[in-house]
């Protein structure tokens, strides 16, 4: 044990890492968040409440089993830097330390016990080129590995392109998505609870679209997560 934190503390002396939100030296123990950091960023702890706030949002416009965000949105700040970079600077890495954070998170709840499978919220295909990845699959990835169920990336599909919603305001964006998506392969008859992940919620219109057409293709249960919320 003594040997390894000497390598790793030579191996930070050479190649020196910086928190992703704050950019101060991070110690050999500290993975790309330093740890005052992880303690200031805004948890929301929604999934140990079974009705909290973004599962009483989200509820008003489809059948819900379970909703979680792991940190409240803000436009400014730590939470909203992070997602930035992941997102349209191509740090994949972020999206996975994050996934694993939420993963370790969701097992700590008695609300996300019964699932059966993870569906990422589809990006149109050119837009994934443009970004490199599918920033829900990324997040989703570690999930159905901690939980231990399967990703499902090929039933449901984005088949609309649309505009950015951060730059349309709430009306539109419910437009914007409608007829947005539509299944690409039937899912499996035995999944009964599946959960729908994505990045960062605001109106709600995205996952609503998502959820109308799987609910009206399928007799599953669904549940949402996100890494972020604003309500």
């Amino acid at each position: 044990m003594l040997y390894s934190k000497a390598i790793n503390s030579f191996v930070d002396l050479l190649f020196p890492r910086s928190c992703i939100s704050c950019s101060s030296h991070l110690d050999f123990y500290e993975k790309m968040l330093c740890l005052n950091c992880q303690l200031e960023l805004p948890q929301t702890g929604f999934h140990l409440e079974k009705e909290n706030p973004l599962y009483k949002k989200l509820l008003l416009n489809f059948p819900l089993e379970n909703a979680a965000a792991l940190f409240r949105f803000q436009k400014e700040g730590s939470v909203a830097r992070m997602i930035h970079q992941f997102k349209y600077n191509r740090q994949a890495k972020i999206g996975r330390y994050l996934g694993k954070w939420l993963g370790y998170t969701l097992m700590e709840s008695p609300y996300f016990k019964s699932l059966d499978g993870i569906i990422p919220v589809p990006l149109h295909p050119s837009k994934k080129r443009t970004r490199g990845y599918n920033q829900a699959e990324i997040i989703a990835e570690p999930l159905a590995k901690q939980l231990q169920i399967p990703l499902i990336n090929k039933s449901l599909m984005r088949v609309k392109k649309t505009k950015s919603l951060a730059r349309i305001d709430h009306d539109a964006r419910w437009k914007e998505v409608d007829e947005a998506f539509a299944m690409k392969q039937p899912l499996p008859k035995s999944f009964e609870h599946l959960l729908l992940v994505d990045d960062v919620i605001t109106t709600g219109a995205t996952l609503n679209a998502c959820a109308c057409t799987l609910l009206k293709n399928s007799q599953v249960k669904l549940s949402i997560v996100s890494l972020a919320c604003r309500l």
